[in-house]
């Protein structure tokens, strides 16, 4: 993520405390296995909210291929909740923002109108690197635990529609020899976040 957009979303997080009250919240799920995943959530009428939240992977290796899982993930969503209290139930829209390289998986690809996702290459030391945008819905459920704490479980999906290079070591294998695009293109239906946030109340 460039300086720029780490500066905007750091402003709108900002902005988002300082207007009304707020939720902030991190991902337990994720934590786990060390990729840390932050939001934060502005309550702007009964019902409603709108939450931007991030997420980062900064591994150079994983796996028993050694493979390289570096992602970082940025959202904005609106969301309807059950109750006005803007707990229980919600479903939501987003768009995001995202980088990557890593290994292209099919655990999570619902639908791949370019590829079957049963060809994507496991071979160690192939993977693809590139950005991605995001454009889906996320379903999931808050129980309040006190005034100030909850924990909220949910999990979202969408279309992804990526640029990226593919490469097996330092060899560019996504493109023949010649071939004059600088990124080759994926879309993909595909679920690509979730877990159990803890939530912390700011404001009332």
């Amino acid at each position: 993520m460039t300086w720029s957009k780490t500066l905007f979303c750091g402003t709108m997080m900002c902005a988002f405390v300082a207007l009304g009250q707020t939720e902030a919240k991190f991902n337990a799920a994720t934590a786990l296995v060390a990729v840390p995943n932050f939001g934060v959530e502005l309550h702007i009428a009964p019902y409603y909210t709108v939450q931007m939240d991030a997420l980062g992977s900064f591994w150079d290796s994983v796996g028993e291929d050694r493979d390289p899982y570096h992602v970082n993930e940025t959202f904005v969503e609106v969301r309807r909740y059950q109750h006005p209290q803007n707990t229980g139930w919600f479903g939501g829209m987003h768009i995001g923002f995202g980088m990557f390289t890593i290994q292209k998986t099919n655990a999570l690809v619902l639908y791949d109108q370019y590829q079957d996702p049963s060809t994507y290459s496991d071979a160690a030391g192939s993977f693809q690197s590139g950005r991605a945008g995001f454009y889906g819905v996320t379903l999931g459920r808050k129980h309040e635990l006190s005034a100030r704490w909850a924990l909220e479980a949910f999990i979202g999906g969408g279309l992804v529609q990526s640029n990226y290079k593919g490469y097996q070591g330092f060899n560019r294998v996504d493109v023949l020899p010649g071939d004059p695009r600088a990124f080759n293109k994926s879309g993909e239906w595909a679920l690509y976040r979730g877990g159990l946030m803890v939530v912390y109340r700011l404001k009332h």
